[in-house]
């Protein structure tokens, strides 16, 4: 298993039906349309440099770990009370067991704050962004950091293995993500390293439903785009919609809010329900964010991969 930003991808294992299944070929359209979706920092005729899934959630993590070191706090406070306080009209064995509970509980707090400061450093003191990157006059594609791997993943745009892939139920709005993912594959076929790519989609719909079905095969077009800018470069494509790389309160106020407007589009009573109930927590998650971003530095590519600037680039 290895980390990559919010969730384990397991590694060094055959590809799953449920992966062959959804797989993205390179040479096969993926859809009749193609469509960036907002996922694009940038692009020139050398490459074109994409998001990652963990770039859009930025700042749910902060979130939960707020919660997570404060009830860490919490037991560390009330056991150190404990341990200047003992229980009177207690002595001997007993109060050796009571004491050694305290300190395991106030051990156990510690480790609660741990797991909240490694939470923040996800999040705070980090890159910026982990770019994905599509170089067309190299035919390979590059992930700044990614699943498995301590640098840079590269891989032959020809030899990765493009799929899509559903994610855990997401536990606060209950809705499913979706998300495009590529498996780099060993001599053997086994997956050796990972990284997701583009925009990451929800929906509380079902994907057998006509709606959800819509909303998951809008990840084609994303890879469409991809695809057809690999081809034909970027006059094959629409010009995009980039993301800002500026790190400012609007540029992450809008990123969050855009989660809210695309549940009010599906058109649902209970997504637009739940879009209006989620706004105040979009409000903080975006502050949290722009904190994230403000705490952190840029990526730097390495020279040899660091060619060409970008024609386009968000602002």
């Amino acid at each position: 298993m290895a980390w990559e930003g919010r969730l384990w991808v397991k590694l060094r294992r055959p590809l799953t039906d449920e992966e062959k299944s959804r797989q993205l070929t390179v040479d096969i359209p993926a859809s009749g349309k193609a469509h960036d979706d907002d996922s694009i920092f940038g692009m020139n005729d050398t490459w074109l440099e994409t998001m990652n899934a963990a770039y859009q959630q930025r700042g749910m993590l902060t979130y939960g770990c707020i919660f997570i070191f404060a009830m860490g706090v919490m037991f560390v406070w009330g056991m150190a009370w404990a341990l200047s306080n003992p229980p009177p009209n207690t002595s001997g064995a007993e109060l050796t067991v009571a004491m050694a509970f305290v300190v395991a509980v106030m051990l156990f707090g510690f480790g609660v704050i741990f797991v909240s400061l490694w939470g923040f450093h996800q999040e705070l003191f980090t890159w910026t962004r982990i770019p994905i990157r599509f170089n067309r006059q190299t035919r390979m594609v590059h992930a700044y950091r990614g699943a498995g791997a301590k640098d840079v993943i590269s891989v032959p745009w020809d030899k990765a293995f493009f799929f899509i892939e559903q994610r855990p139920k997401d536990p606060i709005s209950r809705s499913t993500p979706y998300g495009l993912r590529c498996h780099v594959l060993d001599d053997q076929g086994r997956v050796s390293q990972s990284f997701s790519f583009g925009r990451t989609v929800y929906t509380i719909d079902d994907e057998t439903t006509e709606n959800g079905r819509q909303i998951v095969h809008s990840l084609n077009d994303q890879f469409e785009y991809i695809r057809r800018y690999m081809d034909g470069g970027p006059s094959a494509v629409p010009a995009p919609e980039l993301v800002p790389t500026e790190v400012s309160f609007r540029n992450s106020y809008r990123l969050w809010q855009r989660t809210n407007r695309k549940l009010l589009a599906e058109g649902n009573v209970a997504a637009s329900a739940l879009a209006r109930g989620l706004s105040p927590f979009a409000t903080l998650t975006a502050v949290l964010h722009y904190i994230g971003m403000r705490t952190s530095r840029e990526p730097a590519w390495p020279a040899d991969l660091d060619t060409g600037h970008a024609s386009l680039a968000g602002a």
